[in-house]
């Protein structure tokens, strides 16, 4: 199973400003490249940058792109019949099978006939010592994985020889790979998922090889063209570093997902400023092009993709200097409250208003078939039959006579004294600032300003992380934060953060009542590590549950998922109306009209 990490606490940021590249300075390599030819089907896109490397086992960006030139056991993509992303054998030759009922034991079939374009084979064994290297200990790379295998702990400390660990090619076709306790994959979909990482890509064992340094501690494998050999459908022939980089495709017959893929060529320039983008998008000169400016409000054609990130307000249940915050009435008040329509769409109008406390599309694995489907979260009777006080919770969660009944309640507990909360707000943009008055604007016109004072404090972002940290909570309202959401299991999209094999600690905010906190952990890891962990149905069940203590909690008020809005040439078409949030609109798969 692959070790997730929750992102909590995430700032708003402002658009990005920088200018870009003057196509200056650069030095051009090319791998004997051809020429376009007329009718080719070239793909112009573009990046903030080029990539550092082309070393699946060192990079920390440019995933996708390098998926494009490395290939891994599986692929993700979209299935545009399905309407839905998919796993789908890349290298491997069908789908992993586990040796029994454990789940402990898998092996995973590798096709004949794919090369490297030096034409050197692809087999089981150059899986395997791209594995091996992956994690090499001496190596130390960014991007090890073999902490999920048998002895793979071990390994990576040097206490142990790469023969012991759990991942062996056991002949030129076929990879055992044994998992360590507590990270048996629940299924073969689990399994697809580890080995479509661009860390788990192959690498050419001669040219890898020939890079290492004397001592073999480190590689420059992937630093130049020259260091490197593709061994997926598409290969780099043009790199001018900081400025372009050109993707051919292979025509050999001996590089996987040929059915897949649309581009016969792949131009990427890197320019950072969004006016430069829009302008050379105008001009024909890019065929797909993010425009979140208000200027382009009104262009027809925008499809949109939403982040996985949850922003809202964090309310401190615990602050000694508002009382009133202790009382759960005013946090209800406080979310059925916010016109999330109309103070969103005024700030951030690319965003998705959202009450709800998991993000609107997460997807749960449809019980009735695990492995293969999924299922809508919020679209579930589970989901559905959620209750916040007694009340149905919705993705607009606005009801203003609710909340001032709910604030009336706080009010008169508060003995009928004028309610002050401190709220601070990250002070890194004037995004920032609109947002956080927009909220103090809200509150205070709905439930008067003789009952309501709320004073905005900004604050630089780094102490903002300090003063909500579990061990601090050093606040009263929180107006830039958020968590991001592992939305594809939204019983892990909660205000808390763990680190594999899910040791679990409160680093944000708190659920109030200390029952409901013990109720919530029992039922995390029962989803995550023990008693549901195999059942869909049950891990269903408790997603609701932990969803509700959520809502009747009320610590965290959700607000929007961010947004961005994008346009394409009428050269191409994308599979989809909206774009997933990781795989996006999927432009290599884009149809070309």
């Amino acid at each position: 199973m692959k070790k997730t990490r929750i992102l909590t606490a995430v700032m708003l940021t402002a658009a990005l400003g920088l200018t870009a590249c003057s196509g200056n300075g650069g030095t051009e390599e090319t791998s004997g490249g051809k020429k376009s030819e007329s009718g080719e089907k070239v793909l112009k896109t573009y990046f903030s940058d080029t990539p550092q490397t082309l070393n699946p086992h060192t990079t920390a960006d440019n995933y996708e792109l390098l998926l494009d030139m490395s290939a891994t056991l599986y692929r993700e993509i979209w299935d545009e019949e399905a309407g839905a992303k998919t796993f789908v054998p890349s290298l491997a030759d069908g789908d992993p099978v586990a040796k029994d009922d454990s789940h402990k034991v898998w092996t995973i079939k590798v096709q004949d006939g794919f090369t490297f374009t030096d034409g050197t084979e692809i087999n089981a064994e150059t899986v395997e010592y791209s594995i091996k290297m992956l994690n090499d200990p001496k190596l130390a790379n960014r991007n090890v994985n073999a902490t999920n295998f048998e002895n793979g702990d071990a390994y990576l400390k040097g206490e142990c020889d790469w023969e012991e660990v759990g991942f062996q090619a056991i002949d030129e076709n076929t990879i055992e790979v044994t998992y360590a306790e507590n990270y048996e994959p629940e299924s073969a979909k689990d399994v697809k998922d580890l080995f479509c990482f661009v860390g788990t890509a192959v690498v050419n064992p001669e040219v890898y090889d020939s890079c290492l340094n004397a001592d073999k501690t480190e590689c420059s494998y992937g630093s130049s063209l020259d260091k490197f050999m593709a061994s997926a459908l598409y290969e780099p022939t043009s790199l001018i570093q900081g400025q372009y980089l050109e993707l051919t495709r292979r025509t050999d017959g001996k590089a996987p997902l040929e059915d897949v893929y649309t581009p016969d060529k792949v131009e990427y320039q890197a320019i950072t400023d969004a006016n430069t983008i829009v302008q050379m998008f105008e001009k024909g000169e890019l065929d797909a092009v993010v425009a979140n400016q208000p200027a382009y409000d009104e262009y027809d054609g925008a499809r949109y993709v939403y982040t996985i990130d949850n922003y809202g307000l964090f309310i401190n249940s615990e602050t000694p200097t508002c009382e009133a915050l202790k009382d759960v009435n005013l946090r209800y008040a406080f979310y059925w409250g916010l016109d999330r329509e109309s103070v969103v769409k005024a700030v951030f109008p690319t965003a998705l208003p959202s009450a709800y406390q998991y993000v609107p599309f997460s997807t749960m694995p449809d019980p009735a078939d695990k492995d293969n489907k999924t299922v809508m979260y919020h679209e579930t009777k589970e989901a559905k039959a959620i209750r916040m006080d007694g009340h149905e919770v919705t993705q607009e969660g606005y009801d203003a006579d609710l909340a001032k009944e709910y604030f009336d309640k706080a009010y008169q507990a508060n003995g009928g004294q004028k309610i002050s909360i401190t709220a601070i707000y990250s002070d890194n943009s004037e995004v920032s600032k609109t947002w956080a008055e927009a909220i103090q604007s809200a509150y205070q016109e709905l439930f008067g300003e003789d009952k309501l004072e709320i004073k905005l404090q900004a604050t630089p972002a780094a102490i903002i992380y300090e003063e909500i940290a579990r061990d601090k909570m050093n606040y009263d309202m929180c107006l830039s934060c958020g968590w991001a959401n592992t939305y594809d299991a939204p019983w892990n999209n909660t205000n808390f953060v763990y680190s594999g094999p899910y040791v679990y600690n409160t680093q944000y905010c708190v659920i109030a009542d200390d029952e409901l906190s013990k109720q919530w952990d029992d039922l995390f890891y029962k989803c995550a590590m023990y008693d549901y962990r195999w059942d869909a149905q049950k891990k269903l069940e408790a997603t609701a549950k932990m969803e509700e203590i959520l809502y009747n909690d009320c610590s965290f008020i959700p607000a929007y998922s961010g947004g961005s809005r994008y346009f394409f040439s009428s050269k191409i078409t994308p599979l989809m109306d909206e774009g997933d949030p990781e795989l996006k609109f999927c432009l290599m798969q884009a149809k070309f009209n």
